[in-house]
Protein backbone atom coordinates (compact mmCIF):
# COMPACT_ATOMS: atom_id res chain seq x y z
CA UNK A 1 0.00 0.00 0.00
CA UNK A 2 1.13 3.70 -0.96
CA UNK A 3 1.08 5.14 2.52
CA UNK A 4 0.99 8.62 3.46
CA UNK A 5 4.00 9.90 5.31
CA UNK A 6 3.02 12.03 8.20
CA UNK A 7 4.98 14.42 10.76
CA UNK A 8 2.84 14.62 13.83
CA UNK A 9 3.46 17.86 16.01
CA UNK A 10 1.16 17.54 18.86
CA UNK A 11 0.84 18.91 23.02
CA UNK A 12 -0.56 15.77 24.70
CA UNK A 13 -3.41 16.40 25.37
CA UNK A 14 -5.92 13.74 26.19
CA UNK A 15 -7.46 13.85 22.37
CA UNK A 16 -3.65 14.28 21.19
CA UNK A 17 -3.33 11.61 22.93
CA UNK A 18 -6.31 9.28 21.00
CA UNK A 19 -5.26 11.14 17.52
CA UNK A 20 -1.75 8.96 18.35
CA UNK A 21 -3.58 5.69 18.92
CA UNK A 22 -5.29 6.12 16.17
CA UNK A 23 -2.60 7.26 13.55
CA UNK A 24 -0.44 4.16 14.95
CA UNK A 25 -2.78 1.60 14.20
CA UNK A 26 -3.64 2.77 10.59
CA UNK A 27 -2.16 0.91 7.39
CA UNK A 28 -2.97 3.86 5.15
CA UNK A 29 -0.47 6.34 7.25
CA UNK A 30 3.32 6.35 7.88
CA UNK A 31 4.14 8.04 11.30
CA UNK A 32 8.01 9.26 10.81
CA UNK A 33 7.70 10.67 14.15
CA UNK A 34 6.18 12.94 16.81
CA UNK A 35 7.36 16.04 17.97
CA UNK A 36 5.91 18.17 20.90
CA UNK A 37 5.17 21.77 21.25
CA UNK A 38 3.85 23.63 24.42
CA UNK A 39 0.35 24.18 24.43
CA UNK A 40 -1.91 21.60 26.74
CA UNK A 41 0.66 21.60 29.45
CA UNK A 42 4.41 22.77 29.33
CA UNK A 43 6.89 20.94 27.15
CA UNK A 44 8.39 18.76 29.04
CA UNK A 45 4.88 17.28 30.44
CA UNK A 46 3.48 17.00 27.03
CA UNK A 47 6.62 15.48 25.74
CA UNK A 48 6.73 12.88 29.11
CA UNK A 49 2.83 12.55 27.39
CA UNK A 50 3.86 11.62 23.65
CA UNK A 51 6.39 9.43 25.00
CA UNK A 52 4.01 7.46 27.24
CA UNK A 53 1.89 6.60 24.85
CA UNK A 54 3.77 5.31 22.00
CA UNK A 55 5.27 3.30 25.16
CA UNK A 56 1.65 1.85 26.26
CA UNK A 57 1.24 0.82 22.27
CA UNK A 58 4.68 -0.54 22.14
CA UNK A 59 5.61 1.68 19.40
CA UNK A 60 9.14 2.33 20.95
CA UNK A 61 10.43 2.33 17.19
CA UNK A 62 8.51 6.24 17.16
CA UNK A 63 11.24 8.84 17.27
CA UNK A 64 10.09 11.62 19.61
CA UNK A 65 11.46 15.08 19.51
CA UNK A 66 11.10 18.19 22.16
CA UNK A 67 10.06 21.10 20.52
CA UNK A 68 10.41 24.88 21.55
CA UNK A 69 9.72 25.76 25.14
CA UNK A 70 7.30 29.25 24.22
CA UNK A 71 5.26 30.55 21.45
CA UNK A 72 6.80 32.67 19.10
CA UNK A 73 5.91 36.18 21.65
CA UNK A 74 3.25 35.66 23.49
CA UNK A 75 3.77 34.00 27.32
CA UNK A 76 3.24 30.34 28.01
CA UNK A 77 -0.50 29.58 28.70
CA UNK A 78 -1.72 25.92 29.04
CA UNK A 79 -5.06 24.32 29.67
CA UNK A 80 -4.44 22.59 32.77
CA UNK A 81 -7.89 23.19 33.57
CA UNK A 82 -9.08 21.28 30.71
CA UNK A 83 -5.70 18.48 30.74
CA UNK A 84 -4.87 18.37 34.56
CA UNK A 85 -1.86 18.53 35.91
CA UNK A 86 0.36 16.00 33.91
CA UNK A 87 -1.51 16.94 31.01
CA UNK A 88 -2.80 13.58 30.90
CA UNK A 89 -4.45 13.25 34.15
CA UNK A 90 -6.74 10.02 34.61
CA UNK A 91 -5.32 7.46 32.87
CA UNK A 92 -1.73 5.71 34.10
CA UNK A 93 0.93 5.94 31.69
CA UNK A 94 4.19 3.56 32.03
CA UNK A 95 7.53 5.57 31.99
CA UNK A 96 9.10 5.99 28.60
CA UNK A 97 12.03 3.61 28.48
CA UNK A 98 13.38 5.07 25.13
CA UNK A 99 15.20 8.40 24.69
CA UNK A 100 14.10 11.36 23.32
CA UNK A 101 15.95 12.44 20.07
CA UNK A 102 18.82 14.78 20.18
CA UNK A 103 17.65 17.07 17.89
CA UNK A 104 14.58 19.89 18.67
CA UNK A 105 12.01 18.98 17.12
CA UNK A 106 12.38 21.95 14.41
CA UNK A 107 15.74 20.11 13.34
CA UNK A 108 13.54 16.39 13.30
CA UNK A 109 11.53 17.33 11.16
CA UNK A 110 13.64 19.28 8.87
CA UNK A 111 15.83 16.00 8.45
CA UNK A 112 12.66 13.97 7.85
CA UNK A 113 11.51 15.95 5.16
CA UNK A 114 15.55 16.50 3.90
CA UNK A 115 15.52 11.91 3.89
CA UNK A 116 11.75 11.49 2.48
CA UNK A 117 11.46 10.60 -0.89
CA UNK A 118 7.67 11.98 -0.91
CA UNK A 119 6.24 15.33 -0.19
CA UNK A 120 5.08 14.60 3.72
CA UNK A 121 1.90 15.98 5.04
CA UNK A 122 2.44 17.85 8.59
CA UNK A 123 -0.41 17.04 10.80
CA UNK A 124 0.23 19.36 13.92
CA UNK A 125 -2.93 19.32 16.99
CA UNK A 126 -1.05 22.21 18.92
CA UNK A 127 -0.24 25.39 18.74
CA UNK A 128 1.78 26.29 15.54
CA UNK A 129 5.08 27.25 16.86
CA UNK A 130 7.21 24.09 15.78
CA UNK A 131 5.54 24.43 12.19
CA UNK A 132 5.89 28.57 11.65
CA UNK A 133 9.67 28.24 13.08
CA UNK A 134 10.26 24.99 10.68
CA UNK A 135 9.11 27.04 7.58
CA UNK A 136 11.04 30.15 8.84
CA UNK A 137 14.28 28.34 9.31
CA UNK A 138 14.37 25.51 6.60
CA UNK A 139 12.10 27.97 3.42
CA UNK A 140 14.03 25.61 0.84
CA UNK A 141 11.80 22.56 2.13
CA UNK A 142 8.57 23.98 1.69
CA UNK A 143 8.58 21.88 -1.33
CA UNK A 144 9.00 18.97 0.44
CA UNK A 145 5.57 19.61 2.34
CA UNK A 146 2.57 18.19 1.00
CA UNK A 147 -0.13 19.69 3.09
CA UNK A 148 -0.85 20.96 6.86
CA UNK A 149 -3.39 19.29 8.24
CA UNK A 150 -4.14 21.04 11.52
CA UNK A 151 -6.62 21.10 14.32
CA UNK A 152 -7.58 24.78 15.07
CA UNK A 153 -9.44 27.79 14.80
CA UNK A 154 -13.51 27.98 13.81
CA UNK A 155 -14.97 29.80 11.15
CA UNK A 156 -18.52 29.79 12.95
CA UNK A 157 -18.86 28.67 16.35
CA UNK A 158 -15.39 30.48 18.67
CA UNK A 159 -14.08 29.92 21.63
CA UNK A 160 -12.24 26.90 23.63
CA UNK A 161 -9.90 29.70 24.47
CA UNK A 162 -10.10 33.36 25.73
CA UNK A 163 -12.30 35.62 23.82
CA UNK A 164 -13.59 34.15 20.72
CA UNK A 165 -10.43 32.02 19.85
CA UNK A 166 -9.63 28.68 19.77
CA UNK A 167 -6.86 27.36 22.53
CA UNK A 168 -4.17 26.05 19.44
CA UNK A 169 -4.68 29.43 17.79
CA UNK A 170 -4.84 31.72 20.70
CA UNK A 171 -1.88 30.59 22.37
CA UNK A 172 0.35 31.33 19.58
CA UNK A 173 -1.57 33.45 16.83
CA UNK A 174 1.52 34.81 15.59
CA UNK A 175 3.04 31.63 14.56
CA UNK A 176 -0.60 30.47 12.60
CA UNK A 177 -0.21 33.59 11.11
CA UNK A 178 3.14 32.09 9.59
CA UNK A 179 1.75 28.72 8.96
CA UNK A 180 -1.88 30.59 6.92
CA UNK A 181 0.10 33.01 4.32
CA UNK A 182 2.53 30.08 3.78
CA UNK A 183 1.25 28.90 0.68
CA UNK A 184 1.45 25.38 1.91
CA UNK A 185 -2.20 23.46 1.57
CA UNK A 186 -4.06 23.74 4.53
CA UNK A 187 -6.89 21.28 5.65
CA UNK A 188 -8.28 23.39 8.82
CA UNK A 189 -9.84 20.29 11.29
CA UNK A 190 -11.14 23.91 13.66
CA UNK A 191 -14.27 23.22 16.05
CA UNK A 192 -16.98 23.40 13.74
CA UNK A 193 -16.39 19.97 13.41
CA UNK A 194 -14.40 18.48 16.02
CA UNK A 195 -16.86 19.53 18.96
CA UNK A 196 -19.60 17.48 17.08
CA UNK A 197 -17.21 14.40 16.35
CA UNK A 198 -17.95 12.84 19.96
CA UNK A 199 -17.58 10.02 21.66
CA UNK A 200 -21.08 9.63 23.56
CA UNK A 201 -21.07 8.86 26.98
CA UNK A 202 -22.67 5.75 26.72
CA UNK A 203 -20.45 4.82 23.89
CA UNK A 204 -17.22 4.76 26.22
CA UNK A 205 -18.32 0.71 27.20
CA UNK A 206 -18.25 -0.10 23.31
CA UNK A 207 -14.33 0.74 23.82
CA UNK A 208 -13.87 -0.77 27.00
CA UNK A 209 -14.78 -3.93 25.74
CA UNK A 210 -12.19 -3.60 22.56
CA UNK A 211 -9.54 -4.55 24.72
CA UNK A 212 -6.68 -2.37 26.89
CA UNK A 213 -6.22 0.42 24.05
CA UNK A 214 -10.33 0.66 23.73
CA UNK A 215 -10.18 0.87 27.84
CA UNK A 216 -7.29 3.65 27.54
CA UNK A 217 -9.50 5.41 25.21
CA UNK A 218 -12.40 5.08 27.41
CA UNK A 219 -10.30 6.50 30.53
CA UNK A 220 -9.12 9.49 28.13
CA UNK A 221 -12.71 9.82 27.63
CA UNK A 222 -13.58 9.97 30.80
CA UNK A 223 -11.30 12.86 32.53
CA UNK A 224 -11.49 14.87 29.48
CA UNK A 225 -14.90 14.74 29.22
CA UNK A 226 -16.32 15.39 32.80
CA UNK A 227 -16.42 19.12 32.17
CA UNK A 228 -18.59 18.58 28.74
CA UNK A 229 -20.64 16.17 30.55
CA UNK A 230 -21.35 18.98 33.38
CA UNK A 231 -22.82 21.21 31.22
CA UNK A 232 -25.14 19.35 29.61
CA UNK A 233 -22.98 17.96 26.34
CA UNK A 234 -23.96 14.65 24.78
CA UNK A 235 -20.44 13.24 24.28
CA UNK A 236 -16.92 13.97 24.44
CA UNK A 237 -15.19 15.58 21.65
CA UNK A 238 -12.20 14.00 19.93
CA UNK A 239 -10.84 17.06 18.76
CA UNK A 240 -7.40 16.25 17.66
CA UNK A 241 -8.43 12.87 16.12
CA UNK A 242 -10.25 14.20 13.37
CA UNK A 243 -6.88 15.27 11.47
CA UNK A 244 -5.68 11.90 11.41
CA UNK A 245 -9.43 10.31 10.63
CA UNK A 246 -9.77 12.77 7.71
CA UNK A 247 -6.48 11.66 6.48
CA UNK A 248 -7.68 7.67 6.80
CA UNK A 249 -11.06 8.88 5.47
CA UNK A 250 -11.36 12.24 3.71
CA UNK A 251 -15.53 11.13 3.07
CA UNK A 252 -16.25 11.62 7.15
CA UNK A 253 -16.16 15.16 6.77
CA UNK A 254 -17.83 17.89 4.70
CA UNK A 255 -15.10 20.37 3.90
CA UNK A 256 -15.58 23.94 2.44
CA UNK A 257 -12.88 25.45 0.42
CA UNK A 258 -12.42 29.38 1.83
CA UNK A 259 -10.10 31.87 2.86
CA UNK A 260 -8.75 32.21 6.47
CA UNK A 261 -6.71 35.12 8.39
CA UNK A 262 -5.64 35.17 11.53
CA UNK A 263 -6.70 38.01 14.13
CA UNK A 264 -3.64 39.66 15.43
CA UNK A 265 -4.90 42.96 16.63
CA UNK A 266 -8.65 42.62 18.43
CA UNK A 267 -8.65 42.83 22.32
CA UNK A 268 -11.28 39.64 22.90
CA UNK A 269 -10.65 38.71 19.68
CA UNK A 270 -6.52 38.25 18.96
CA UNK A 271 -6.34 34.46 17.41
CA UNK A 272 -9.38 34.34 15.92
CA UNK A 273 -9.43 32.54 12.62
CA UNK A 274 -11.68 34.73 10.10
CA UNK A 275 -13.04 32.50 7.16
CA UNK A 276 -14.52 33.73 4.57
CA UNK A 277 -16.97 31.02 3.93
CA UNK A 278 -18.50 32.14 0.78
CA UNK A 279 -15.63 33.91 -0.96
CA UNK A 280 -17.36 37.28 -1.09
CA UNK A 281 -14.04 39.69 -0.52
CA UNK A 282 -12.57 37.88 -3.08
CA UNK A 283 -9.50 36.66 -1.93
CA UNK A 284 -7.98 33.70 -2.99
CA UNK A 285 -8.70 30.31 -0.49
CA UNK A 286 -6.04 29.45 1.48
CA UNK A 287 -7.72 26.25 3.32
CA UNK A 288 -9.88 23.46 3.00
CA UNK A 289 -12.02 23.81 6.35
CA UNK A 290 -14.42 21.04 7.72
CA UNK A 291 -17.86 21.81 8.50
CA UNK A 292 -19.49 18.36 9.80
CA UNK A 293 -18.73 14.98 10.17
CA UNK A 294 -20.24 11.57 10.16
CA UNK A 295 -20.13 11.06 13.85
CA UNK A 296 -21.23 7.58 13.97
CA UNK A 297 -18.84 6.32 11.23
CA UNK A 298 -15.77 7.66 13.36
CA UNK A 299 -16.61 6.23 16.52
CA UNK A 300 -16.48 2.98 14.40
CA UNK A 301 -13.20 4.07 13.04
CA UNK A 302 -11.90 4.69 15.92
CA UNK A 303 -13.36 1.37 17.82
CA UNK A 304 -11.64 -0.53 14.96
CA UNK A 305 -8.19 0.92 15.67
CA UNK A 306 -8.90 0.21 19.29
CA UNK A 307 -9.54 -3.98 18.51
CA UNK A 308 -6.61 -3.70 15.54
CA UNK A 309 -4.17 -3.41 18.69
CA UNK A 310 -5.63 -6.42 20.39
CA UNK A 311 -5.21 -8.85 16.87
CA UNK A 312 -1.73 -7.39 16.38
CA UNK A 313 -2.71 -5.22 13.98
CA UNK A 314 -1.85 -1.81 15.52
CA UNK A 315 1.87 -1.21 13.77
CA UNK A 316 2.37 0.57 10.32
CA UNK A 317 6.38 -0.27 10.32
Amino acid sequence: MNKIPILMDCDPGHDDAIAIILALSSEKLNVLGITTACGNQTIEKTTKNAQGICEFLGRRDVPVAKGRRAPLLTPVYTAGIAHGESGLDGPQLPEPAVPLQEESAVVFMARKLEESRKPVTLVPTGPLTNIAVLLLCYPHLIQKIDRIVLMGGSVVSGCSGRGASEFNIMVDPYAADIVFTSGIPIVMMGLDVTNFTTIGFDEKEKFRRAGRVGALVADLADYFGRGFEMVGWCGVPVHDACTIAYLIDPTLFTMREMNVRIDLSGEFTMGSTVGDSYGVEGHEANALVGLASDRERFVELLLGACAGYEKGEGCNE
